[in-house]
């Protein structure tokens, strides 16, 4: 029997150098709502000054999957506190690519479901290497990591158990423009283009 591994979901990962004379006062203004920001766009306002290395990776990452143009076109910043728990795990609709960058030490994971959802009920011995015979991949990042994976993953933030409250950025990419072939072609504008 041969066997091939096709169409691998990608993840990117990589690493961004934060400045904490603006990322401390940047956290500190943030209001929040439970654990995320009540803006969605923080990129654009308190978080300004990561918008160029978000922007620099995530147009790494399009280009690679065969995008010129894209958008991101929401960002907010999650705070979690010690033992919080964000519910269940969840995936981003009408997004194509998700990212988190974290701005502290010591986050909790963030725990990668396996995309076809009969493995996560499998009952196989998992390695958490997400690779074939895994149904999830936990990633504990340092402060500086981002990590850009399909929006259609399911995902949760695992519970935080440090005093320091976990902090991160999330943002959410669509391509934009004309893209596709023949019958499948879209010319898709954001309304923050227009």
């Amino acid at each position: 029997m041969n066997r091939k591994d096709l169409f691998a979901c990608p993840f990117f990962f990589d690493k961004v150098e934060l400045d904490d004379s603006k990322l401390v006062p940047a956290i500190i203004s943030t209001p929040i709502a439970g654990a995320m920001s009540h803006s969605i766009s923080v990129l654009d306002n308190q978080f300004s000054f990561l918008s160029d290395p978000i922007n620099a990776i995530t147009k790494n990452v399009m280009e690679e999957m065969g995008y010129e143009n894209y958008t991101i076109f929401t960002s907010w910043m999650t705070k979690t506190t010690s033992s919080f728990r964000h519910g269940f795990d969840h995936m981003h609709c009408n997004s194509f690519y998700s990212g988190v960058l974290y701005l502290t030490d010591k986050c909790s994971p963030i725990l990668f479901r396996h995309p076809l959802p009969w493995r996560w009920s499998s009952g196989s011995q998992d390695r958490n290497d997400g690779v074939l015979a895994s149904n999830q991949f936990a990633f504990t990042p340092k402060k500086g990591d981002i990590v850009m994976f399909p929006s259609h993953v399911h995902h949760m933030i695992l519970p935080h158990h440090q005093n320091e409250a976990r902090c991160s950025i999330a943002f959410n990419v669509i391509p934009v423009g004309k893209f596709g072939r023949q019958d499948s072609t879209v010319n898709l504008i954001t309304v923050s283009q227009m």
